[in-house]
Parts: structure tokens; sequence; C-alpha cells
């Protein structure tokens, strides 16, 4: 039952009086893994099964049964927070923090959320907390370096997602994660370095493949990305997903390929043409074909769908460019 955190996967916020309470009073010692009564097993059966309303009233007995039993606490906080319920899943989340202060399992959930919640010193306070209680908790250590870089501690994440990588070698998301850091930093051969090792383990994973692929290119390594997304396109079937046409036309033109790239994109803006994103690198590849007057078409059709954003002052400049 444990909450982690992935490219994309983490939660919200709340009593964040009570966690720092608890972290600060309690020795060092090692993690506790509470047992499970047959009632919360029972709960956790449905809680799989996504019967999540009666595996909630099941948390909900056992707690008026013993409301001291710290497993059915964190269990209530996956059920409500499987229910969309995110401050009630805080509350139970630090509820079961303040009955078993070395229960790592409840620090990591509940600083998932404060993280999400946009409470990043309360969910710093929690990660740690889980991560010197166990210092093999994969889960916890990404999500504290996902909360690390929130705050731009880069070397305290970089330290975090390096141990995350070393205990789980062949999960990609640490590694893609770490990459981006590295292009954000200019570390371009770094980057570089962590996408590739990613390359086989994502092979059969459209989202991902579109991560390293971006990644690649951002590294300078177009044709390297060109593969990847290839290959994505192989898996995902029809319709491919925008966002891979897209970032695979960018990678043909800045291998300067730029027929297929307008190809691509075209096939990308024809699926979606509510993106000002993609309008706008459309405009850019129409103009080095020399297509002007359709270049300008998009380009204001990406300044009107982004009139207070960042491709409308792109489009305006390159508008201008154009005259």
């Amino acid at each position: 039952m444990i909450r982690a955190a992935a490219l994309l996967l983490v939660l919200m916020s709340a009593c964040a009086k009570e966690s720092t309470t608890a972290i600060a009073s309690v020795p060092e010692e090692r993690a506790s893994r509470p047992a499970a009564t047959d009632q919360v097993m029972r709960g956790e059966r449905l809680l799989v099964r996504g019967q999540l309303e009666e595996a909630q009233r099941v948390f909900e007995a056992a707690i008026d049964d013993d409301p001291e039993d710290a497993r059915a606490w964190l269990d209530l906080g996956l059920a409500r927070e499987a229910r969309g319920e995110p401050a009630g899943a805080m509350a139970a989340y630090a509820k079961a923090t303040e009955i078993d202060p070395a229960f790592a399992e409840a620090f990591n959930n509940l600083g998932v959320l404060q993280r999400e919640s946009g409470d990043l010193p309360a969910a710093i306070e929690s990660l740690e907390r889980a991560t010197t209680l166990d210092p093999d908790f994969t889960a916890a250590r990404f999500n504290l370096g996902l909360a690390y870089e929130d705050t731009g501690r880069t070397a305290d994440a970089e330290a975090e997602y390096l141990a995350t990588i070393e205990q789980t070698p062949g999960d990609p998301v640490p590694r893609i994660n770490l990459a981006m850091m590295y292009l954000d930093a200019g570390r371009l051969d770094d980057a570089a370095a962590q996408l590739r090792s990613c390359i086989p383990s994502v092979s059969s994973d459209v989202l991902l493949s579109i991560a390293v692929g971006e990644g690649l290119r951002r590294a300078e390594h177009p044709e390297e990305a060109i593969p990847v997304l290839r290959n994505a396109l192989r898996v995902a079937g029809e319709p491919p997903p925008t966002e891979l046409l897209a970032e695979l036309a960018l990678a043909y033109y800045a291998v300067e390929d730029y027929d297929t790239a307008e190809e691509l994109m075209a096939q990308a803006v024809k699926q979606n043409e509510l993106d000002p994103a993609i309008h706008y690198a459309y405009g850019s590849i129409l103009v080095r074909q020399g297509k002007v007057g359709l270049a300008r078409k998009h380009l204001r059709r990406a300044e009107k769908l982004d009139p207070d954003g960042p491709y409308a002052v792109r489009a305006r400049k390159r508008l201008e460019s154009l005259k």
C-alpha cells in the first residue's frame, strides 16, 4: 500500500502541524510495519478490487474497534485518496504517523500529498523522516528527490535520484527525472547518458518514450531520439498521440529533414487544432520551407489560442521577422 510519484504520480496536503510535532519528538529508530488485523486485511482486498466505498467502511469500522490501529488509518487514507478526498486522506496519514512515529510508509504517503498541495517544507520533513527510518525505501527517496528539486535543492535532489537508480536500476522514471534536471542545468552530456540507459526499458511505453525522445533532442542528439520515437509510433497504433507526432517532427527538424518534419507536424495539427505549441512549431517549420503565407496562418492561430502565454510572444516575434 505504498504511494509513489513517477514522471507523473504524486498527491496533496493538510495537518502539517500534526506531522511536524510527530517528527520532531521521535528518536531515531528502525521503520515499523504494523500488522493488519483480519478486518483490515479484508478491507485491503476490497481496496485492491476497486471497491472503494466498501473498503472505506471496513477501515472505519476497524478504527472504531481500535482507534490506535495505525495500519487501519493508513488504509483509510488510501481509500479516501482513491475516492478523491485528499484532505481526508492527509488527515488519516497524519493520524497514522501520530500513532506510530516509526511508520515510514505513512510518512511517505503524507509527504507525497503535502508536496502536491505545495507545502514543500512539510513534505520534505515527512519524506526525510521516511527515508531516515528506512534508507532502502525507494519510493520515499524518489519522492524526496522531487521535493528537493521543487525547492531548488538540486544537489540534494540529484543524490536522492541517484540512490533511487542504484536501488532500482531497471526503472526508467528516476533516470528520466534526473536527466530533465540535468537538461535544465545545461548538463547535456550527463542528461544524454541517463536517457540512453532508459531506452531498452521504455520500448513498450509510449509516454516514457516521448519523454526520452524529447530529452535526447534537447540534449542535442536528435538522431538518437528518432528511432526511440519511431518505435513508440509503431507501439502506439492508430491514431498515434499528438504529442508523439509533434515530438518526432521536432526531432526530424533538428536533423534538417524538413519535409518529414512538415508532414508529421501537419498531422499533429490536424489531430489537435487547439494546441498553440503545435501551431507555433508548424508555423516555424513552414517558414523554413519557404511557405510564408501558410506559416503566418498558423503563427496567428498560435497567438490567438495563447493570447497571454509564451507562444503568443514567440508567434508575434516570428511574425515580425516575416514582414
